[in-house]
């Protein structure tokens, strides 16, 4: 199996070799979105003064992390629909109607897990430790971890799953996807009439 096989399928794929080929290939597309997310989200916080800040229960929250989060969701939106699109679902359906329902989805997920989730722990993560979220707990490569990354890695997870279910169901359609699998099932039935259909003649003669 050579690489563009892996990356896009191929009509001498098993059922259950593209089946686990879109697993391994979402996994990807989630590794390579994931990645963009976290490194727009670390630019943005270092690179962006904190300007915005209000108060919450008596504690000083920043808005600056939400903004953050809208930066990078947009990024990572239009990796993963590109991505997911050509090497996941192999759709061939109209761009800006797949691309808006995708968003749609991903807003979805935005609002409950980027924004909700991570705001919440975030919340929660201060009020216990009693540390603001910019707090580094560790270093890796020389660059600073901050409460506000691992909180981030991990709500991303959660991203990762519903979003994977809600482009399924709701975004790329079935009759949108190259399914190279029908193709061969197509050509084994066609071969076994044409086969069927020479012995017949065959008897016949």
């Amino acid at each position: 199996m050579n690489l563009k096989t892996i990356i896009v399928g191929g009509e001498h794929l098993t059922p259950q070799q593209e089946k686990y080929r879109k697993i391994f290939m979402y996994v990807v597309s989630g590794g390579i979105t994931t990645l963009v997310s976290l490194v727009s989200f670390k630019l943005f916080n270092v690179f962006i003064p904190d300007l915005w800040k209000f108060s919450l229960f008596g504690k000083e929250i920043s808005l600056k992390l939400a903004i953050n989060k809208v930066v990078c969701w947009v990024l990572a939106v239009l990796v993963a629909y590109f991505l997911n699109r050509i090497t996941v679902f192999r759709s061939k359906g109209k761009i800006l109607t797949e691309l808006m329902k995708f968003a749609g989805a991903r807003i979805i997920s935005f609002l409950v897990f980027e924004e909700g989730l991570f705001l919440l722990s975030i919340f929660i993560c201060t009020k216990v430790t009693g540390l603001p979220s910019d707090t580094v707990v560790t270093t890796i490569l020389g660059i600073g971890v901050t409460y506000a990354d691992i909180m981030n890695l991990i709500n991303l997870i959660f991203v990762m799953i519903a979003n994977y279910v809600m482009s399924k169901l709701m975004v790329f359609r079935k009759e949108d996807m190259v399914d190279y699998t029908k193709k061969e099932e197509a050509a084994a039935k066609a071969a076994d009439t044409s086969e069927g259909s020479s012995e017949e003649g065959a008897e016949n003669a």
